[in-house]
């Protein structure tokens, strides 16, 4: 079943919004339509990675010799984000009006049309290794890439000329100053980001209210185990890595300390705490609310730990010069030194069994961006029969 939302569309009292991604696939949408009809609609619907759709206003709208562009406003909802109130233009061209050059991300198979996404002005351009787009990329992630081909493609069908689609953002640069992105390499612009198509309110108590409630559900049905994800890529990753048998996912967002402490009072005997390093192996710090507010990265937590296994120098000097735990996994992995990850998870377990005063048995897996996993604390085992044909055991 489909779900169409608004604008206005309501959530528990907190109103949703979208990511901007939804907003770079909307415009492109919408210029595609230009291009190809001559005229651009008032409103673009899309559909979002999770079935559902929205129906979005399009803004500016401008069409002339072999373009079309438009844009759309971003809202947050309810959501804190910084982004709330940019304007996500597409300008959508014919391939053969503009200079032929190789983006690695925008290859596509011989089927269909050719759609070629490219970042304008205030669209962050990827500098350092280690996130989910190349150096020299426009910093438009994977999910919002899929989105915005999609979406042109209901336009333009299976016309051989293809088209480019460039996502821009006018005050992306100013907007940028208050992210995280130069901290990751990450110049001149914003990410065009969003795995779901939707950004939910991020009221701490309103969060909190939500995840207690995934644990209420679960131990009303009588379970004894949880496994507490991070994300939805940490979700996503244990259904694709475990066939679960008796143990449900419940989402923690980055309420490490608030979850184990809600899980071991209703009674849960045994968690598992699977993501990404990034966030878990901050529990060795002691942080168990790993908002990048509160704590900082754990990049150094991790170099600590290869300088005291003795790992090699050059892969030291790698993992120093990355802006990102996946490229310090990226650099271990090349090097054959990926255990540390073990003991990164070992250590969260600990800090983790520390934290409850060993009110319940914790194991602690760990995934790359990839979903697959790079680490797990030796006592995971003890979790084995909780899961079926599983790849980590």
């Amino acid at each position: 079943m489909v779900e169409t939302i608004t604008n206005q569309k309501k959530n528990a009292g907190l109103r949703e919004g979208y990511t901007t991604g939804s907003c770079a696939a909307a415009a492109a949408k919408g210029a595609a339509f230009g291009l190809f009809n001559g005229f651009i609609p008032d409103n673009v619907e899309i559909e979002t990675p999770i079935n559902r759709t929205i129906n979005l206003k399009i803004l500016n709208k401008k069409i002339n010799a072999g373009f079309a562009e438009c844009c759309v406003q971003k809202d947050a909802g309810d959501d804190p984000d910084v982004t709330n109130g940019a304007l996500i233009y597409a300008k959508v061209s014919f391939l053969d009006s503009q200079p032929s050059k190789d983006i690695s991300n925008n290859k596509q198979n011989s089927h269909g049309p050719i759609i070629r996404i490219t970042g304008g002005r205030g669209v962050g351009v990827v500098t350092k290794p280690g996130l989910q787009v190349g150096i020299g990329e426009p910093a438009i992630n994977p999910k919002p890439r899929l989105m915005i081909r999609e979406s042109v493609k209901q336009v333009i069908g299976d016309d051989k000329r293809g088209v480019v689609v460039e996502i821009s953002v006018p005050d992306g640069e100013k907007i940028a100053e208050r992210t995280f992105n130069g901290r990751l390499g990450i110049v001149g612009g914003i990410s065009i980001i969003g795995t779901t198509g939707f950004v939910k309110p991020m009221s701490e108590e309103a969060i909190k209210t939500s995840l207690k409630c995934e644990l209420s559900v679960a131990n009303a049905m009588g379970f004894k185990t949880v496994a507490l994800a991070p994300g939805n890529l940490a979700e996503s990753a244990i259904k694709l890595n475990f066939k679960q048998s008796k143990a449900p996912v419940a989402l923690m967002s980055n309420f490490v300390g608030f979850m184990l402490n809600e899980a071991q009072q209703m009674g849960f005997k045994n968690i598992i705490l699977a993501g990404h390093p990034g966030k878990l192996a901050k529990l060795i710090r002691g942080d168990f609310n790993t908002h990048s507010s509160k704590s900082k990265q754990a990049n150094d937590i991790i170099i600590n730990l290869l300088e005291s296994e003795n790992a090699p120098e050059a892969l030291i000097a790698a993992a120093k010069e990355s802006t990102t735990i996946e490229g310090i996994i990226e650099a271990a992995r090349n090097s054959g030194k990926l255990c540390v990850f073990d003991k990164a998870a070992d250590l969260a377990q600990s800090a983790a069994s520390k934290f409850l005063k060993n009110r319940a048995e914790i194991g602690v897996i760990l995934f790359d961006m990839q979903k697959s996993v790079v680490g797990q604390s030796k006592n995971i085992q003890n979790f084995k029969d909780l899961y079926a044909d599983t790849r980590a055991f």
